[in-house]
């Protein structure tokens, strides 16, 4: 019995919060799901392995378990300005230090605290309902990074807190990127190998993906990295800086944009942040105030990185030289720092932000990317399980001789934030899928005398009570 979960984002809240004051609540917005519904997921593959004749449970963490990289302990307090996007085989003193203090901020998070203890008493065979009680098969788990804990394989002291965290068996070894399982017909990754702008490497332009991709694509960072640290995790940084936490508190207009900053990272697709931020109808908020808002602190944002090293070799090998796109608008604004002339025009802002929705449309997608799998098209494998996405999603990518095979997205343990076709109204969902492959002993059903290969459920929820002047 294999049970895969991903993208559960255990992350770092408490930075983000602004105290209220004696008129008004605090400013926040929490992401980590409580302890009770990892219990409760516990449980109930607990009464499915029971129920299904399994042999034992393999629990597969696939990856952006926890969210080293969303969190603003990198942008303040460090003087050292460490930076998580560096090589994981050249990680330095500083850098470590800081993910393994992120990591110990992530595991003090009060909904945080609770989901591991129920993993940690997974890992020795036991869970709780209505009480503790003994798991009724053998328990392994397993984990393997995906981009926003890429750096949890980076030294032999980071592993030893992912795996004690998690209640995986010590260990300094490194972590697998890919877990395969031939009993159940299964391969698991996390899935940012099929996102070029979260992967070191572009597969798009593969006819063919290996099953072991190059160790050194995955130590390499790629373009997210910068994205989500100096970028997602500064503006809010920046925007308090700028309007000041007794201003944000007091007035409704900063207040709403700040929170809907904090929850850029459960928004798809993330380039319609822009219109994100510009269409609160229900708040009754104006685009010209909010563009008011937040015009300054991009102009500071891009006063800091307009000649980061990074971001130039990044916009470089995502430039497109045959066409003209908005990496060549942002590339041209960069080198003549039109801004200190002119600011930010909205109408430029929102170009750009239409010209890089555009493009998404342009690049094949996971369910594209999983056809190419050299072990889904030999027929070896049945089943590609993948999250980053989250995006929940069972596709057939093949057919043939070999049997049907599957892309299985196992979507997210989090909000998600869903735009409508024209990118100008959103919505919030509570969401949570989990995906189970029983081998060819298990699961039997009513057809014990007919030969078994395999079997899947596939568990997505989505659950959300929606209350009067939401915005």
């Amino acid at each position: 019995m294999l049970v895969v979960v991903s993208d559960l984002h255990f992350e770092e809240e408490t930075s983000d919060v602004i105290p209220g004051n004696g008129d008004h609540p605090p400013v926040a917005f929490s992401r980590n799901l409580p302890g009770r519904a990892h219990r409760t997921f516990i449980a109930h593959i607990a009464s499915e392995a029971q129920r299904n004749g399994a042999k034992r449970l393999d629990l597969a963490f696939a990856g952006d378990i926890f969210d080293i990289h969303r969190t603003s302990l990198w942008v303040v307090d460090n003087e050292t300005r460490a930076r998580p996007y560096v090589n994981s085989s050249q990680v330095e003193k500083d850098v470590e230090e800081r993910v393994l203090m992120i990591l110990q901020a992530i595991q003090d998070e009060p909904g945080v605290v609770n989901s591991l203890e129920a993993f940690q008493m997974l890992g020795k065979g036991r869970y709780f309902d209505r009480g503790e009680r003994e798991f009724p098969v053998p328990v392994s788990l397993h984990y393997l990074p995906g981009n926003h804990d890429r750096l949890s394989n980076a030294t032999g002291r980071i592993r030893l807190e992912v795996r004690r965290a998690l209640g995986i068996q010590s260990s300094e070894k490194p972590f697998p990127h890919v877990l395969t399982f031939p009993r159940e017909g299964a391969i698991v990754r996390h899935g940012h190998e099929y996102d070029r702008h979260n992967f070191s490497i572009d597969y798009s332009s593969k006819d063919v993906i290996p099953l072991h991709i190059p160790e050194s694509e995955y130590e390499a960072p790629p373009f997210g990295d910068f994205a989500t640290v100096d970028i997602a995790s500064q503006i809010p940084q920046l925007f308090r800086q700028n309007h000041t936490d007794e201003r944000i508190v007091s007035d409704p207009v900063l207040r709403k944009v700040y929170l809907r900053l904090l929850e850029f990272d459960d928004l798809r697709p993330q380039m319609a942040m822009l219109n994100f931020l510009l269409h609160m109808p229900k708040a009754r908020v104006n685009q010209s105030d909010v563009w008011s808002a937040i015009e300054p602190i991009l102009e500071r944002l891009l006063e800091e990185l307009h000649d980061d090293p990074f971001l130039q070799m990044w916009l470089e090998k995502m430039d497109k030289k045959w066409q003209l796109d908005a990496v060549d608008v942002i590339q041209t604004a960069l080198a003549l720092k039109s801004w200190r002339l002119v600011g930010i025009p909205l109408g430029l802002a929102q170009f750009i932000s239409k010209t890089a929705i555009d493009s998404l449309s342009e690049s094949p997608g996971a369910k594209e990317l999983a056809a190419r799998e050299e072990a889904i098209r030999s027929g070896e494998y049945r089943f590609l399980i993948a999250g980053h996405t989250h995006s929940p999603a069972t596709e057939l990518i093949a057919s043939d001789g070999h049997g049907e095979r599957y892309y299985v997205d196992t979507g997210t343990w989090r909000n998600r934030i869903p735009a409508t076709p024209d990118f100008k109204a959103f919505g919030r969902l509570k969401t949570l899928t989990y995906v189970i492959v029983y081998g060819p002993d298990e699961d039997l059903g009513g057809n014990r005398e007919r030969g078994k290969l395999a079997s899947i459920d596939f568990w997505s929820g989505i659950t959300q009570r929606w209350h009067s002047g939401e915005a």
